[in-house]
């Protein structure tokens, strides 16, 4: 199980949660992940506390009557998450961010054997707490590895002719003086398909550490793409949104290519030719 000591910042309040955990027999676990046990950029002053609970009354969580007894909550909300499940994500304090995974034994125990739980536990975890004996059940099913998807040839041309098809769109969009729509596909619908040919493109270069919704990727990305990247972002502006639609599309073609040549991928030429075409039609305008 991977590790990371910190001068940690929230001691007490994980102190607090684990006391409370060994006076009630409804807490079965309680199980730290999140860059507080990585080895690989661990916890820096910034960080929060991720946490999975396990218990037999959600309720209690659910309703704040827990959370409200680790600290001076601020703020809290919940929100969906993992294997059927709610996350309540606090800040206690001023900036102490705590999220905590709410889980029944019978959701958590499903997300061990069906893999959910997984995705959150495969860069590391800690059992603070463990009254429900989960620790076999976690090593049996938990790899700390992560997994390395590629794109098939199929979701490639899929994902070019749905990016192809947006450029469309949004620009459509602009034509008609709907700026909040174009910005909003702009910099969110068709940021998160160039983020997957960025992604795409690493894996295919030898990058096989490929990190969820972008993270780290300021760290990660060659020097030329983050330099493209600036000017993939709009203005709420008309003129700034024709500018970034551009060099958004510019930018994901030099990566699908990059894909194309690795992969032995064919590259929907006619969307591509169709998206550029509209392009220059939209900057004369």
């Amino acid at each position: 199980m991977s590790g990371n000591k910190t001068a940690d910042r929230y001691s007490g309040i994980k102190e607090k949660i684990i006391g409370y955990a060994e006076r009630d027999d409804d807490i079965r676990a309680v199980i730290m992940i999140g860059s507080s046990v990585r080895d690989e950029l661990p916890a820096d002053e910034y960080s929060d506390l991720d946490l999975i609970i396990v218990t037999r009354e959600p309720e209690k969580w659910f309703s704040g009557e827990y959370p409200e007894l680790f600290g001076d909550l601020s703020i809290s909300f919940i929100e969906p998450t993992l294997g059927g499940g709610k996350e309540r994500r606090s800040i206690y304090d001023d900036d102490k961010d705590v999220d905590m995974i709410i889980l029944t034994p019978v959701q958590f125990e499903s997300a061990l054997t069906e893999g959910v739980a997984e995705w959150v536990m495969n860069r590391g975890y800690r059992l603070l707490y463990d009254a429900g004996g989960y620790s076999e059940a976690a090593a049996k099913y938990v790899k700390l590895e992560v997994p390395c998807t590629v794109m098939t040839e199929e979701e490639y041309a899929n994902t070019i002719n749905d990016f192809c098809f947006h450029i469309i769109w949004s620009g459509k969009k602009l034509l008609r003086g709907e700026v909040w729509a174009a910005k909003m596909c702009i910099d969110a619908y068709l940021k998160e398909r160039l983020l997957k040919m960025l992604e795409q493109s690493r894996i295919a270069e030898g990058h096989t550490d490929i990190w969820h919704d972008g993270r780290f990727i300021d760290r990660r990305a060659d020097v030329s793409v983050l330099n493209e990247l600036k000017e993939c972002f709009a203005h709420y502006d008309t003129e700034d949104c024709r500018r970034a639609l551009a060099a958004t599309f510019a930018l994901f073609v030099k990566l699908a290519e990059t894909v194309a040549k690795k992969r032995g991928y064919s590259r929907p030429e006619k969307a591509l030719k169709c998206a550029e075409r509209f392009l220059d039609c939209l900057a004369q305008r």
